[in-house]
């Protein structure tokens, strides 16, 4: 077994919610032998176009990343894994009349060794729960997301504000996609969650901790999709959950990149 592969338990579920007749979202785990990436991407756009975005964001990063697997899996692949899955989705909707405007927010996270690299656009999050507490990692690209980073509006005006859904951001909607890139040190015991904003719009960061720290991940995606459904979710549910057991050896770097960092 790769040293670089991590011990984990994982599940992942998706949802239509109690509102929408169809689900636009698309989830996708996926096992390397250096490494495990995760992607929560929810499809916007008329008729169906929504769903072929999402999906097409997932199978051009699956693609991608399969074909750098086994080299190292770096943020290098990362990266152009994300902006290719952008540059199809743009391209597929202004060749195809029906699909116009068509995108998809996504948030996709890969582990390996002791760390996290994570590219997010849109309002697909990325939760990190350590020691109990449960912390937002990435950022919301939201009309209203903007607005509560610069202290505009309260965390609490934008959850019920008119322009909640409103996305700045996401894949699809220029040729060059302004994707956010994170890399984190994680640690047995850590929790990573994944989500689309149908969980988030209707459950507090609080009684996200809580099933989280009561349940196993599968346990606790079941329970928020149903809270999330008896809550009302206006959206589609789609949620991942990986519970760290224990940490893989972190990658030796060619000494030209410890120079240059």
């Amino acid at each position: 077994m790769n040293p670089l592969l991590p011990k984990f338990d994982f599940f992942e579920l998706t949802d239509k919610g109690p509102v929408r007749e169809n689900n636009e979202d698309a989830i996708k785990f996926w096992q390397y032998e250096d490494g495990v990436l995760m992607i929560v991407a929810d499809g916007l756009g008329a008729h169906n176009a929504g769903e072929v975005a999402s999906t097409l964001a997932v199978e051009v990063i699956e693609r991608e990343m399969s074909g750098a697997s086994g080299a190292g899996l770096s943020m290098k692949n990362l990266k152009h894994a994300v902006q290719q899955a952008n540059l199809e989705i743009y391209q597929k909707a202004i060749t195809v009349p029906e699909l116009y405007r068509m995108g998809a927010a996504t948030t996709v996270s890969m582990l390996t060794g002791s760390m996290l690299f994570t590219a997010n656009i849109g309002d697909c999050r990325l939760y990190m729960l350590r020691n109990g507490t449960l912390t937002q990692l990435t950022k919301d690209h939201t009309w209203v997301g903007e607005r509560v980073l610069f202290g505009i509006i309260t965390p609490e005006e934008a959850r019920t504000h008119p322009n909640r859904h409103l996305l700045t951001r996401y894949l699809g909607y220029e040729l060059l996609a302004a994707i956010d890139f994170l890399k984190i040190d994680v640690q047995a015991g850590d929790v990573i969650f994944q989500c689309s904003d149908g969980a988030y719009e209707v459950l507090l960061d609080s009684e996200l901790s809580e099933l989280l720290q009561t349940h196993k991940p599968e346990d606790a995606c079941k329970a928020i999709v149903q809270q999330a459904r008896d809550a009302g979710a206006s959206d589609n549910i789609s949620i991942q959950v990986l519970s760290i057991i224990s940490c893989g050896a972190q990658a030796e770097q060619p000494v030209w990149w410890r120079f240059w960092r």
